[in-house]
Parts: structure tokens; sequence; C-alpha cells
């Protein structure tokens, strides 16, 4: 677990350490843009997620932590909590941002002599703070908490005025990346978005002598870039526009090309393409229902030099410097992962007694192949451990326990009016269908006796359900003890 710092609060982080050449990426930059350029490289050598403090979220919240990952861009980090139920939950999310006070004010919070803005909208499900950061000047920015509340037991700026105290240390004194306190390392922070920018700027105007003032710089942020570039004279010119965005993605998107050596993909993006690469083999696994992410460099431009950019900035990002995590750093991902067969004493893997996917019948198999997904399992739930395997229509999910007077059972008796006993692989069941409250769509529960326990299944789908059940189950009787 991290431990809060000990810095008294002071509204003014250290300065960033470890970064190489000029904010901006020697970009001619406004005064104002040269001042946040400033800011943001800071902010980049900052480990938000580290800012996080489980334990606080647990006495702020109620509720047990459940996932804990960067969320949009390296520069996000979301803290889920949720009850034992798995039913509500709280997101308390940290982030910088420009601050926006909301509106009427709000109620401004006082931690250690620094006033923190209450910010953003606010309502019976979400509140957010601002911790100031930076010198003044014409846009503000700070060290955003905001919370989030899905059925919520508590108003949400009581959570969030709790949790701001609590981590008010970490917001005064930012822990530093280089420091290793989380795992994996989102290495893509080491690269300022300007410097990938500039280095974009010879390929967007093919190689052409730039005069004075041909190129300017638009939007920045400390994960984002935008700079502008006058190619050609007179009639001939032409006003070209190219961003570089640090942003987070499905790992399933990426690898139909090659970007600089980085796996990638390539889209039209309205008038536009976008082009994006992942330069680190990091991998952001969170709760096994949603598919891991990685960090990327995102590029958008004219889509008939979106290649050579795109190769331009793949090849300006830098590494980072530094040790790697240290050996108490907190993992990023499932904070409750779901159990294991080993674990619960099970006889078998639900995710692997059937080889995945091989004996469910061919025309509810996904399209494309993939890992069934481990099932998390609550303290109500029957089962010990399972695994879901969902695909278009279908939603089906193969468990292990030990029988229960209540139904979780392959005897017939002990299940509702309809249950029939049936064999699977020459093992004792039973076979019930009914109908789902939810999609109204036919469910078919299936079971069969193993050594020790039961193998039951579930399974959803419009046309004849228990057909899947039987085919997976004669291979779960054959295999099991």
């Amino acid at each position: 677990m991290l431990t809060a710092c000990a810095t008294p609060i002071t509204g003014a982080p250290h300065a960033a350490t470890g970064t190489t050449g000029p904010p901006g990426g020697g970009l001619p930059l406004e005064p104002e843009q040269a001042r946040l350029a400033e800011l943001f490289a800071q902010v980049r050598s900052w480990d938000i997620c580290a800012m996080h403090d489980i334990e606080a979220a647990g006495r702020a919240t109620g509720y047990v932590p459940d996932e804990l990952l960067p969320y949009r861009e390296p520069g996000i980090c979301r803290l889920l909590m949720k009850d034992r139920s798995g039913v509500q939950e709280w997101e308390l999310q940290i982030d910088v941002f420009p601050v926006i006070p909301t509106e009427g004010g709000g109620q401004p919070l006082d931690v250690g002599g620094v006033r923190l803005e209450q910010v953003r909208d606010s309502d019976d499900s979400r509140c957010a703070y601002s911790y100031p950061i930076g010198t003044p000047g014409a846009e503000p920015w700070g060290i955003e908490l905001s919370v989030f509340s899905v059925a919520g037991d508590r108003p949400p700026c009581d959570v969030a005025r709790e949790y701001a105290g609590a981590i008010a240390p970490r917001m005064a004194d930012p822990p530093l990346r280089s420091a290793g306190g989380t795992t994996p390392a989102l290495d893509i922070a080491a690269s300022d978005p300007c410097a990938l920018a500039a280095a974009m700027v010879p390929a967007m105007s093919d190689g052409q002598a730039l005069g004075p003032g041909a190129v300017g710089v638009g939007d920045i942020d400390p994960y984002g870039c935008t700079v502008e570039v006058t190619a050609g004279a007179g009639s001939e010119a032409r006003r070209l526009r190219g961003s570089v965005q640090f942003t987070i993605t499905s790992a399933a998107d990426l690898g139909s090309v090659t970007i600089g050596g980085f796996p990638g993909t390539s889209n039209q993006l309205g008038i536009n393409c976008q082009a994006e690469f992942a330069p680190s083999d990091v991998l952001l696994a969170g709760n096994p229902e949603i598919s891991p992410t990685v960090p990327v460099v995102e590029v958008v431009g004219e889509c008939d030099r979106i290649d050579a950019i795109a190769g331009a900035a793949a090849a300006a990002v830098g590494l980072p410097a530094g040790q790697g995590p240290r050996r108490d750093a907190q993992a990023l991902g499932d904070l409750d992962p779901p159990p294991t067969a080993a674990g619960v004493g099970a006889p078998f893997d639900p995710c692997t007694v059937a080889e995945g996917w091989r004996a469910y019948p061919d025309d509810v198999q996904p399209p494309t192949a993939r890992d069934p997904v481990p099932l998390t399992v609550r303290p109500q739930d029957p089962f010990k451990v399972g695994c879901q395997f969902n695909a278009g229509e279908m939603f089906s999910s193969l468990v292990w326990g030990l029988p229960t007077d209540d139904g979780f059972s392959a005897d017939p008796a002990q299940r509702n009016a309809g249950a029939v006993a049936v064999r699977f692989g020459g093992r004792p069941g039973v076979e019930e269908t009914r109908t789902n409250t939810v999609n109204g769509q036919p469910t078919c529960y299936s079971a069969v006796q193993v050594n020790p326990g039961i193998a039951a299944m579930v399974t959803t789908l419009p046309a004849d359900p228990c057909r899947v059940n039987r085919a997976v189950l004669e291979q779960v009787a054959r295999n099991a003890p």
C-alpha cells in the first residue's frame, strides 16, 4: 500500500525531474502557452495513480476496492470502489484540468490552508474539487478530484471532501513516475507531445523550407499538442494542421499496421486521417469483462501525409529515465480479481476444462477468437468459480461449486417444476428451461455431478440454449474428475 507524503501542503508542487529538451518541443509558443508548457512538463512527471489512497477511499465510501487504472489518457486515473454485492459503486477520479468553478461557486474546501474550489457540474450523483497548481495565469489549472456514484448511499460532495482531505498531501507534493510507485510504468509520459508534433513539421511541409511565422501552435494540454504549418507561398500556400494526443485505447484495436516499428492502426477521421501506435509493451488489464487497454500516441492530420507524420512522431518518442517500479509498487488493474480454480479447490478450471470455446457449437462462437472471461463471484452467488462465454446474442456461463439446498444442484428434485433428469457423459445431471426475465429469451440451466461438487451452466439464447449446455457439459463430464 502506498503511503502519503509527509510534505506540508504548500500549493506549489515540486518541479519535474528527468525531462529532456525545452518544454513545448522547441515550437514557437505564445507567452501563455510557454507558461503552460512548463507546467505540463511537471504534470507528465507525476504519477497520477499514485495520488490515490485505496485505504482512504474505503473509509470515505464504505466500499471495497475494485479497480485502479488510467482512464482515457495517461494523466487520468480512476479508482472504482464497489459494495460487496457488486451492484453499487463509487468512481474516484484524479485528473489535471482547467479550473471551471461550479455555477454559483459551490462550497469551497479548505485543506491545510489551501482553498480547493468546487468545480464542474455537481448533482445528486457527482461532485468535484480542484487543487490549484502552477503560477497564476490566464487559464488556471488544478489537480481535479471528481467522484461519481452509481446508486451510492452518501452525498457525493461528502465523499469528495473527505477523500480530498485524505489525499491532499499527495496533491501538494505529487509522487513522481520516476519513483516507481505504481506498476506497470507508463513510459509514454516520458515524451513531450509537442516534441512529437515538432518532429512532424518537416513531413507536413514535404521538406520545404519554412519562413518566419509559418509554424504556429494551437491547443496544448499535458498530453496533447496541435501544430499548424503554412507550406508554399502566394496562391499555392496551404495551411496544414496536425495534432498529437497521448490516449488509452483497446489493445484489440492495434496491430493492423506498423508505425515506426510500433504496432498501430490507421483510419479515416472526418476530413482527416488518424493513426495510433503503442510505443511500449504496457498492457493495462482491469476487470476481466473489460478488454485490456494500452497507452498510445494518436496522430491526426491530412490523409495524404498521415503515414509520414505518424512515422516522424514515432521516431521522436523518448525513453523514460530512472529505475523501474519499486518492489512495493501498487499494481494497476483489478483490485478484486475473480477466484481461481486452484484457489477454491475446484476439480477443474471452468475456463479451460472444455478447451475454452472449442466445445461450444460453431454457430454461437465469436467470429474472432478470444479468451473466455473469469467470473466475479459475489457473496450471494452459490458457485465458487466460473467463466463467461458471451458472444452475439448468447450469454453463457460455466461454473463449479458444491450443491446447495436452494437450487444449485444437479438433482431435479432440488430444482423447479419442469426440471428433468438427464445424463452428460454417462453422469447424472439435470436440465431446466425458463424465460429470462430481463430480455424475455429462452434460458437453460444444466448441471452434472463431478467429484466433488457440480458443474453447472446457464445459457440464454433465442434458439435452443439447452443444446449449447449439452455440447459443453458432455465435454466437461469426460474431462472432469
